[in-house]
C-alpha cells in the first residue's frame, strides 16, 4: 500500500496555521478541528508543524509566558516528510525509529496530506498493508 492509498481513505483535510498565530489560537484550533498537529504554512509552503508534543514541551520550558508564545517560538522546523508514491511500511519504520506521529505529505514541494501514526496503524489493522 502506498501512501496516497491510505490518503484516500481518511478524511484528508490539511489544517493549517501561519507562524504568527497566538498559541491559544493553536491550541483551539487542535481542540475545535480534533486533530494532533497543525502544519505551518507560509504562501502555501511548508515552513513546520505544531503538535501536542510541542506545546507540552512549551509549557513546562515557558510557563509563565506560556500564553504570549506564537506558533513560531515552539514549532518543529526540521521535519521528515513523506510523498504520495511512498511505501507506507517505510512511512510507519521511519515514524517509529525516529518516533514521529504525524508526517506531511508532499508533491513538489507542495503539502497534499499529512499522515498520523494512528492513520497508519488504523489502515494495518484493517488489512489494509
Amino acid at each position: 500500500m502506498l501512501v496516497r492509498d491510505l490518503l484516500r481513505y481518511k478524511d484528508n483535510k490539511i489544517h493549517f496555521t501561519s507562524k504568527d498565530t497566538p498559541l491559544s489560537k493553536a491550541i483551539d484550533m487542535l481542540n475545535y478541528y480534533n486533530v494532533g498537529a497543525l502544519l505551518v504554512l507560509e504562501d502555501k509552503k511548508l515552513k513546520g508543524i505544531i503538535t501536542e508534543r510541542d506545546i507540552l514541551h512549551a509549557l513546562s520550558k515557558y510557563a509563565s509566558e506560556f500564553f504570549e508564545l506564537q506558533v513560531a517560538d515552539i514549532m518543529t522546523t526540521k521535519l521528515l516528510t513523506c510523498k504520495a508514491g511512498d511505501d507506507l511500511k517505510s512511512v510507519m519504520s521511519i515514524m517509529t525509529e525516529k518516533r514521529i506521529r504525524h508526517l506531511p505529505v508532499m508533491e513538489e514541494k507542495i503539502p497534499v496530506g499529512i499522515i498520523s501514526i494512528g492513520d497508519v496503524v488504523k489502515s494495518q489493522l484493517q488489512g489494509q498493508i
